[in-house]
């Protein structure tokens, strides 16, 4: 039985592939005064693709190369997206998300038990509610520094606690559990969630692990959906690796 909460219809599930202009892109992004590529990049989708835009989506930016990579999942392939783009985008925008664009059919059957590597890029925070006057005011806190906020708890690694943190988000889909996990890379960035109000900082991790299929239905609901609370963002977009021998 599928549990994940709110996600869309997956037969015809997608994955699109772009190459990202960081030159045309820091343009873009100039032009409407963003300075979150990750905020910046919803904008520019949301702009182009309508309802179609990819999401979750994952914009990879190495450091210093002259080109990105722009992966999502969503219902349109890479055909739809560009008629929707020629209508909608500007010629700067239109170059941005289109060029080198592809898309593939990901599968719509999985086996339960199947065991599957992946990686994932997710801000692991936990909400905290503070009283204030008569009401209450709820923060998002890195879930590896909220154990200071319990002497009695032992104390774990950043690695152990975003596992167990992952681990919780995929056991609460009903759809996978987490076999393994390990960080892959840790930062601590400035995320924008609207054009003008004030970025925060907090965790930004990339894990890799092993899950095991348990709703193969619920699975594909998973994939479509994502991890975490920051899937409109550039966050919670399972990428599926081939296992290593």
């Amino acid at each position: 039985m599928t549990t994940t909460a709110d996600a869309p219809a997956t037969a015809t599930l997608k994955m699109i592939r772009a190459e990202i202009s960081v030159r045309d892109f820091q343009r873009w992004m100039g032009t409407k005064r963003l300075q979150d590529p990750d905020h910046a990049m919803h904008c520019l989708m949301a702009e182009c693709f309508g309802d179609l835009a990819p999401k979750p989506f994952r914009l990879i930016l190495p450091r210093g190369a002259p080109t990105g990579v722009l992966y999502g999942y969503g219902q349109a392939d890479a055909d739809a997206l560009r008629e929707e783009a020629a209508i909608a985008a500007d010629p700067l925008q239109y170059r941005i998300v289109t060029k080198d664009l592809e898309s593939k059919l990901m599968p719509s059957e999985w086996r339960a038990g199947r065991s599957l590597h992946f990686e994932t890029r997710i801000r692991p925070t936990k909400r905290l509610k503070r009283p204030v006057g008569n009401g209450e005011h709820t923060a998002e806190r890195d879930a590896f520094l909220m154990q200071a906020l319990d002497p009695k708890q032992e104390t774990k690694s950043r690695e152990e606690v975003y596992g167990v943190w992952l681990g919780e988000q995929l056991r609460k889909s009903g759809a996978a559990e987490l076999n393994s996990s390990s960080l892959r890379s840790f930062l601590r960035t400035r995320s924008q969630r609207k054009q003008g109000g004030r970025q925060i900082e907090g965790p930004d991790a990339v894990m890799q692990g092993i899950l095991t299929i348990k709703d193969p239905e619920g699975f594909s609901s998973l994939l479509a959906r994502g991890i975490g609370r920051n899937r409109a963002y550039g966050y919670g977009m399972i990428l599926l690796r081939p296992g290593r021998g």
